[in-house]
């Protein structure tokens, strides 16, 4: 009998042990879970943060394109008028042209 009391306070022993290394481990795991839990959080407000500085960046391209678009709608009509003052020219120098033609035929005759 001496023999099996002594092995149940080995063993008592040994589930104590067992146990009070469960709880450490259980303390380390909650632990664990906080600090990912706090992880998660700084994750999600970074993420926030970024889709935030996202869309800033977003507007900001758009007002570029807008600025961009009309600079270029504004080149291309002084490209027009330019074009269009340009084929004038060319219709006045034609007629001139022909008028000195017309002019020197005049004058051998």
């Amino acid at each position: 009998m001496k023999v099996d009391i002594s092995q149940l306070k080995s063993d008592v022993s040994t589930l104590k042990s067992d146990v009070s290394i469960l709880k450490s481990d259980v303390s380390t795991l909650k632990s664990d879970v906080s600090t990912l839990k706090n992880d998660v959080s700084i994750l999600k407000s970074d993420v926030d943060t970024l889709k935030s500085e996202f869309k800033d960046y977003k507007d900001e391209y758009r007002r570029d394109m807008k600025k961009i678009d009309l600079r270029l709608n504004a080149t291309n009509e002084r490209l027009d008028s330019f074009k269009f003052d340009t084929d004038l020219l060319i219709e006045k120098n034609a007629k001139l042209e022909f008028r000195v033609n017309r002019l020197e035929k005049n004058t051998e005759v």
